[in-house]
């Protein structure tokens, strides 16, 4: 069983292609149709009875046909998304392998100066060269205080490593910030779990979560996963990049979905959920209306209390439609069948009546003195169905009565008529 509401807060069903299978759901339009063929079954009637002059003194057919319009939907969309909290651990750097580093350093630079000085010693060529020599040795020498500079600067920041974090390049990483959160600030960022962190991300609500470059978590509980995701109330998701969860308990996920009513759940790429109590579901689906429900990519609920399987010009049929047995069931196919063949044979039978009718009406026989008896025989036809009619009549002695008895069938349907008659002065 499928609800798409509750009762006292129902919700018709939109954008609904004619059904085809016996279980399809029908839509107004089949109804109307329907509608429209029995009332102009029934005008045609009323117009053949009006028409004939029967003995018969009351011929009525009523149909009566109950419909139920319903709607069909979705039970209850509910969307839980646990909550993903990033940890940055802490980060350390040992010495020692910094101090390796300046041993392995110094030893080059000894090794490369011992080299040189070997060179020196071998070279005796001229004056020039002497000196060319002596301008690359005092190059080399302001090279190596430059290294050993930067050294002691790679040691000195490499002191500022805590158990808690790291300070690097005057920013601090850490798990033990005052109020439980994680913030990463950078010119260029730092490396998360995989993720980089520009200054724009902003994690300010109590309980909440965000992960992703200006993702936006600021009220309590919110979760904002993704470039750009927002989650600006509390208790909302906003998952994909630029979602949009706004209002409290709302719901956003995927590509640029939007969930901006009070409280709403949109789902796919740019999915917009903006009614109040709103469900849109399918990429590019759009509620906009209060307590509204879009199903399905590019289905439009612009009506408040509907649910939309498609939009104008692009209708989808709903299958698979059980039997509607309570008074805002929906109604399938095969339940419009069964009441368009009942109809039909209420028209076959008040066709076969009319012309029964017609026949017995037409059953003349001449005026009968005191005494005598006379039979009469008709022929009636009416839409296609025709009849045949015998009439017996007869009048007392005395002439002051009579009587009579006629019957008249089309074949599959038989009447009989019996009269008396009295009269005095």
């Amino acid at each position: 069983m499928v609800s798409v509401g509750s009762a006292g807060n129902e919700r018709r069903i939109v954008n609904v292609a004619a059904g085809i299978q016996n279980t399809d759901a029908v839509n107004v339009s089949q109804l109307n149709s329907l509608s429209t063929a029995t009332s102009t079954g029934l005008n045609s009637l009323s117009t053949g009875l009006s028409s004939t002059n029967s003995n018969v003194s009351s011929l009525s057919t009523s149909t009566s046909t109950g419909l139920s319009s319903a709607n069909s939907g979705i039970n209850s969309l509910s969307t839980g998304l646990s909550t993903s909290v990033s940890s940055v651990g802490s980060l350390s750097t040992g010495l020692s392998g910094t101090n390796s580093n300046v041993s392995s350093l110094s030893t080059s630079t000894s090794t490369g100066i011992s080299s040189l000085s070997t060179g020196i010693s071998s070279l005796s060529t001229g004056l020039s060269q002497v000196t060319s020599l002596s301008s690359g040795l005092s190059n080399i020498t302001n090279g190596t205080n430059s290294l050993s500079t930067s050294l002691t600067s790679l040691v000195d920041a490499s002191k500022n490593a805590t158990a808690n974090g790291a300070t690097l390049g005057g920013t601090t990483i850490g798990a033990s910030n005052g109020d439980g959160t994680v913030q990463t600030r950078g010119t260029s960022g730092t490396a998360i779990n995989n993720v980089v962190a520009a200054t724009c991300t902003s994690v300010s609500g109590v309980d909440s979560t965000g992960s992703g470059l200006c993702a936006q978590a600021t009220k309590d509980g919110a979760t904002a996963i993704g470039s750009n995701a927002q989650a600006t109330d509390t208790n909302t998701t906003a998952v994909g990049f630029r979602a949009l969860a706004s209002q409290a308990g709302s719901v956003a996920i995927g590509y640029n979905a939007r969930a901006t009513g009070d409280p709403t759940v949109a789902i796919g790429n740019n999915a917009l959920a903006s009614g109040n109590d709103a469900v849109a579901m399918g990429a590019g689906a759009q509620a906009t209306a209060n307590n509204s429900v879009a199903l399905g990519a590019y289905s439009v609920a612009n009506q408040a209390n509907t649910v939309s399987v498609g939009s104008t010009g692009s209708e989808r049929r709903i299958t698979n439609v059980a039997a509607g047995i309570n008074p805002t069931d929906a109604v399938n196919v095969s339940q419009l069948n069964n009441v368009q063949n009942q109809i039909g044979n209420i028209q076959r039978i008040a066709y076969s009546g009319i012309a029964m009718s017609m026949a017995m009406n037409g059953a003349v026989m001449p005026p009968l003195d005191a005494g005598e008896k006379g039979v009469g025989v008709g022929i009636g036809s009416y839409q296609g169905y025709a009849a045949l009619a015998l009439q017996f009549k007869a009048i007392s002695k005395t002439g002051n009565s009579a009587w009579g008895a006629g019957v008249s069938s089309t074949g599959n349907n038989t009447g009989f008529s019996v009269g008396y008659g009295f009269k005095w002065k």
